[in-house]
């Protein structure tokens, strides 16, 4: 579990450099993304090891990710002039993903740590 974590911290660090420029920080969002979502369902099919709050950050974790699913599909299919929207944009495709993406690594971190004790 200690070199998931590693492997994901690495990720998501590359990730914050890379979105400076803009593009390759989309495709490593991607790539950080589908990562995580592996790790998560490694994680859920492992959620009774869990202390009982940490099964409550993955399950966070879950309904947050299923919020944007959601959210970004009706962004993109319904909203017509979303692309002229920069602000609605930025926020749909960067922050939102960067954002929960940190507090997956948070809650990684903590799942290591009790996997520690």
């Amino acid at each position: 579990m200690k070199v998931i974590n590693k492997i994901n911290k690495a990720l998501l660090i590359i990730t914050i450099i890379l979105d400076f420029t803009i593009l390759f920080g989309l495709y490593a969002q991607i790539l950080l993304g589908f990562t995580q979502l592996c790790i998560a369902l490694y994680i859920s099919f492992n959620y009774k090891k869990l202390e009982k709050k940490l099964k409550y950050q993955v399950i966070n974790y879950w309904i947050y990710v299923i919020m944007y699913f959601s959210f970004f599909t009706y962004i993109l299919l319904e909203e017509k002039n979303v692309m002229d929207n920069y602000i609605i944009m930025i926020t749909t495709i960067i922050i939102i993903p960067m954002t929960i993406a940190i507090y997956f690594t948070i809650m990684l971190n903590k799942i290591v740590n009790q996997n520690e004790k």
